[in-house]
């Protein structure tokens, strides 16, 4: 486990978005902490933070090599987004969880909005 950088990049779809928050979809990959491609997609809500900051999360399916003997499986996943625009900034965290993601992993990726 020595990829500690794990860049990655995304598609996100607004479903719904108002002065509170943002709904939205999203698929994306990154390379994750085992050097491994983690590819990923669900839908998830954030609040918005402000003009550019939003806080919340997702529940996604991901799969990867490294986590949970490679066979994909469903989770939530905590989410910080910073909006420049034309691209999002997002931040991950995912705790390990005994033998289903034995390696906590934090990452980052952007994203490319659809639309708003």
């Amino acid at each position: 486990m020595d990829n500690e950088i794990n860049l990655g990049l995304g598609l996100n779809y607004t479903v719904q978005e108002d002065e509170r928050g943002v709904a939205f979809a999203e698929a994306g990959f990154y390379r994750d902490s085992g050097s491994h491609l983690a590819k990923l997609a669900g839908m998830g809500y954030q609040y918005k933070l402000g003009k550019r900051w939003r806080l919340g999360g997702a529940l996604v399916a991901l799969q990867s090599q490294t986590y949970n003997r490679g066979n994909a499986f469903i989770a939530p996943l905590p989410i910080l987004t910073y909006d420049f625009g034309a691209v999002t900034l997002n931040a991950i965290f995912v705790p390990s969880y005994g033998e289903y993601n034995r390696f906590a992993v934090f990452g980052f990726y952007f994203s490319l909005p659809l639309a708003k």
